[in-house]
């Protein structure tokens, strides 16, 4: 078992400092690092992005420790099986005839989820295809009128589309786009993280239509009540990389960082290459659209410094009617390319870009409202002479009506990704937070990625638990609450799937929510690869 602390060890660290070989138009360095220089680093979890075994079976599963008497449920996880694709093609011998040659095509980005075939925002469709490998993230809650009696698991990336599949083995049911469910939920990119509201029974999500005259964020929610689907409102604005959005008891929340799309958004939609296609600006605002649940409207903008996130984690109101938002943020977006494959792969990722856990404050929401209704609206020919500003000047994003800012301070001491909380909070005030982050080792080694998983209580921004075993590599911590009071938040257990490096295997890991001790562990028949995934649990009653 695991202590709940982090140790300091002896640090294996680069020779010397390694050599900048190359730097792009973005300001993106490359290094130079010979083979002797990763095996000092002794980078286990390399190890870790390989191609997933296929079981098809059940199988009966260790268990060391003591499993709550009140778990009783289903675990799903999900995120790249391959990253390593073998095909054959032909190519010119020396004797001037033909042969058959093996090649291989690699995923470019942990992070990525996608297929081959498929591109980030991807082009206008004319077949739907028979199957959508979706990798990023994977739900219980879909309120679909088309699921049947048979229970059902969902999976989703940034394509439009979901995945049906089987909850007992996990074999392929359909695929269908969101405006299949409602022509009005058109677009060609949706967020892999939608919102389940348990109080109202909805599904909010949005999805991106890239136009000629600008880019509409098309919001809508699908409940039991109605399973055809709701539009609530679309907001314009730049093409982005929006990965996911907040939503309180009575507001949505898209927060656009200046992640654009070159030339105006134009090459979003031709482009091969994910980050080829977009561009980070620091000169412009992070922008956070307010839209009003009840209203079915946008109702304020804010505007913060430049920054970029993957992951929201929480958002709540409070009685002064103002809105609080928490993200993990970064400076730039160099956490995008230094998780490329071959950086991962070959340790490349020479001081991992840390995040930040901010708290933005929007204020006084009700007034800002009243403002932006008396704000004229931006016309079509408005918007086109934006866009045609944006794309021969490279203007910034400026708008003729003053935004109110968003002001955030630092909530935690230490660095995270992939957060989680207790479910019950969502949209509520809450306290603490889960993710994978740094051991004490890690933090100080060049090339390590993060290798522990770790609590933070926002109130005091203090690390108050952490998990970590030499050589141990977690994903994303799901947090299961146990049955009975409803407030106290971190009465409960997390589940993470852990790559162990050193003898290349995996197993299901059961903490204390309260102190991260390990109370128990499962092993699995089959290595599981490292993943930007997240899971779900389904309760069984």
């Amino acid at each position: 078992m695991a202590e709940n602390v982090a140790t300091t060890l002896e640090l294996n660290t680069y020779s010397e400092p390694p050599t900048i070989i190359a730097e792009d138009e973005d300001g993106n360095t490359y290094v130079e690092v010979s083979s002797e220089d990763i095996k000092k680093l002794n980078l286990l979890y390399r190890k870790g992005f390989s191609n997933a075994v296929e079981t098809l079976a059940p199988a009966e599963l260790k268990v060391t420790g003591e499993l709550p008497s009140w778990l009783n449920g289903e675990f799903y996880t999900i995120g790249p099986g391959i990253y390593d694709i073998k095909y054959n093609r032909m190519i010119e011998s020396e004797g001037g005839g033909y042969e058959s040659a093996t090649e291989t095509f690699s995923m470019g980005h942990w992070f990525d989820g996608q297929t081959p075939i498929a591109k980030f925002f991807g082009q206008k469709r004319t077949d739907k295809p028979e199957m959508e490998p979706c990798s990023i993230n994977i739900s219980t809650n879909f309120p679909f009128y088309m699921s049947g009696e048979k229970p059902k698991v969902f999976c989703q990336n940034h394509a439009s589309q979901v995945v049906e599949l089987e909850a007992y083995d996990l074999s392929p049911s359909r695929v269908y786009s969101w405006d299949d469910i409602n022509p009005l939920f058109r677009g060609n990119h949706a967020s892999p993280h939608p919102h389940y509201d348990e109080n109202t029974g909805e599904l909010i999500n949005f999805n991106m239509e890239i136009q000629t005259l600008g880019t509409k964020y098309n919001f809508f929610s699908i409940s039991e009540n109605h399973p055809s689907g709701e539009f609530i409102t679309s907001v314009s604005a730049k093409t982005s990389y929006v990965h996911s959005f907040a939503v309180t008891p009575r507001f949505i929340i898209l927060v656009v960082f200046p992640f654009y799309g070159k030339n105006a958004g134009i090459n979003v939609k031709w482009s091969d290459s994910i980050l080829d296609s977009l561009s980070y600006n620091p000169e412009e605002p992070t922008l956070f659209y307010v839209i009003s649940r009840v209203k079915k409207q946008l109702v304020a903008t804010y505007k913060s410094d430049p920054c970029f996130a993957f992951h929201h984690i929480n958002a709540f109101e409070d009685d002064d009617d103002n809105l609080y938002l928490d993200i993990v943020c970064y400076d730039n977006t160099d956490i995008c390319y230094d998780l490329s494959l071959d950086n991962l792969r070959n340790g490349l990722v020479v001081g991992l870009p840390l995040a930040e856990v901010r708290r933005f404050v929007l204020q006084n929401v009700q007034i800002e409202s009243l403002k932006f209704s008396k704000m004229p609206q931006a016309t079509q020919l408005e918007t086109l002479q934006n866009t045609v500003v944006s794309l021969f000047r490279n203007a910034s994003h400026q708008s003729i009506n003053p935004w109110p800012i968003a002001n955030y301070v630092r909530c935690a001491d230490s660095t995270l990704e992939l957060p989680r909380i207790n479910p019950k909070f969502h949209g509520k005030r809450y306290r603490y937070v889960y993710g994978i982050g740094l051991s004490a080792k890690a933090a100080t080694q060049e090339g390590q990625i993060w290798d522990a998983l770790i609590k933070c209580d926002l109130d005091t921004k203090e690390v108050v638990a952490m998990w970590v075993v030499e050589n141990c590599y977690p994903s994303e911590p799901v947090f299961i609450s146990a049955p009975g009071n409803d407030n106290n938040e971190d009465d409960g257990i997390l589940l993470s799937v852990i790559f162990e490096g050193q003898d290349i295997k995996s197993f299901l890991v059961v903490l204390d929510a309260k102190t991260l001790l390990e109370i128990a562990r499962v092993d699995l028949p089959q290595v599981i690869p490292l993943s930007f995934g997240h899971g779900s649990f389904k309760q069984i009653i």
